[in-house]
């Protein structure tokens, strides 16, 4: 009978060993469900009815903010941002990603450089529309269009006088913008459920 070397068994164990405790590992990898989100599906859903509500029981803001009655079907709110810091430019900001992944943003922002801005952060490098395409009406307020030179990103954009008190009112002019990746047809339907 021949004799086996401590050596060649030892290693002979070891492979076994790691072939036992590997099984279920494989397994374990293969069958269960795995986190395969892409990227742009890890965007978080936001709930700003809380900020919404605060922002327009505030009586030093020159706006009311606005926000999209109804949401479209299919969009979710991805970001709020409030910015009410007194003698500041004030911002009221709310973002939507669409069953396509694209995205719309909407921007109220006071003072009148606010609305440059606002158009250099959403669409940079975007520029007015000209002629019969440079207008649109939505809301009951006609807009500005505006496009990037690849026509990736467009915008809508009005100016209204301020609302609100005396120190409010001297906030300047209030800019609305809506942007986004979307079409303008998109952005004017958006723009039209703004209350």
């Amino acid at each position: 009978m021949a004799r086996v070397s401590p050596l060649k068994k030892t290693v002979r164990d070891m492979i076994l060993s790691m072939a036992v405790i590997s099984l279920p590992i494989v397994a374990i990898v293969k069958w269960f469900p795995h986190d395969s989100k892409k990227p742009e599906d890890a965007a978080q859903t936001v709930d700003y009815t809380i900020p919404l509500d605060q922002a327009r029981r505030d009586p030093d803001l020159p706006f009311t903010a606005l926000a999209p009655t109804p949401v479209p079907a299919g969009w979710r709110a991805t970001s709020v941002h409030a910015d009410f810091t007194p003698g500041e430019r004030l911002r009221w900001e709310l973002g939507f990603l669409t069953p396509e992944k694209q995205y719309v943003a909407l921007d109220q922002v006071s003072g009148g450089q606010g609305v440059d801005s606002v158009l250099e952060a959403q669409a940079p490098d975007a520029t007015k529309v000209s002629g019969a395409a440079g207008k649109v009406s939505a809301g009951g307020f006609d807009w500005q269009v505006y496009a990037t030179p690849d026509g990736k990103r467009h915008a809508l954009v009005r100016t209204t006088p301020p609302t609100g008190s005396t120190a409010a009112a001297a906030a300047g002019p209030v800019g609305v913008v809506v942007s986004g990746t979307v079409g303008v047809a998109e952005l004017t339907s958006f723009a039209g459920d703004l209350k």
